[in-house]
């Protein structure tokens, strides 16, 4: 069975999906994204590839150094799968504003680690009511949490918009966390379970824990689930 015909089992080759951030969070979701074989990926990222990051962003190589990121990833993908349509963005996301590509998507997945691209997609999520999942990673600390816009509480309310304090990164754990924000869109869209809305997984170690969410009193945007 080709790979195309497989995930058609799965209707999944009909979903657009958006990576904010080509790093190490977004190079590993891009992967098990392109495997399940979404019909249109958007790639986005503003930086170029370093030599330093090749540790944990491993569908980079050297020969890469000093090329677009999200223009090098599409490439690797294009060989890896080419059922899916890749749309690389070279943008660096600081406002909802400049995810107005994405109204297509039918889930985004927020992979960097400043307060300001967090706070666009929850912004962006929220304003156009498109599920979103954030993932984030320290040393061998990691979290992943699935918003969907007025039936569990916003990001804000989950306490993730703010920079992570980054002191080391462990290749392992972006890969965990990685495919976890994957394999929370995967089920939301296979399936449209919102079991797991609203909770912070959280894997610290070899560990796992789930945090269930309540939203603020005083939040205007969660107001509506009350």
């Amino acid at each position: 069975m080709s790979l195309k015909n497989a995930t058609q089992l799965f209707c999944i080759d009909n979903k657009t999906v958006c990576i904010v951030g080509c790093g190490a969070l977004g190079t590993n979701a891009a992967v098990h994204l392109s495997g399940a074989g979404v019909k249109k990926l958007y790639l986005c990222d503003f930086d170029t590839v370093g030599l330093s990051n090749l540790n944990r962003q491993f569908l980079f190589t050297k020969s890469d150094g000093g090329f677009l990121k999200c223009n090098v990833l599409k490439n690797r993908l294009s060989h890896y799968s080419n059922d899916s349509e890749y749309v690389p963005v070279t943008k660096k996301i600081l406002s909802a504003e400049d995810l107005s590509f994405a109204k297509d998507c039918d889930i985004i997945l927020c992979c960097v680690d400043n307060a300001a691209g967090r706070r666009a997609v929850a912004d962006f999520s929220k304003k156009e009511k498109i599920p979103s999942v954030f993932g984030g990673v320290d040393g061998f600390y990691g979290t992943a949490y699935l918003y969907l816009p007025d039936k569990s509480p916003c990001p804000d309310c989950a306490g993730i918009i703010n920079d992570i304090s980054v002191r080391s990164s462990v290749s392992s754990s972006a890969g965990i966390i990685g495919a976890m924000e994957v394999n929370l869109a995967l089920r939301y869209l296979l399936t449209k379970d919102e079991d797991s809305a609203g909770k912070i997984f959280v894997f610290d170690g070899n560990l796992w824990d789930t945090l269930k969410i309540k939203s603020n009193s005083e939040c205007e945007i969660c107001k509506a689930m009350r």
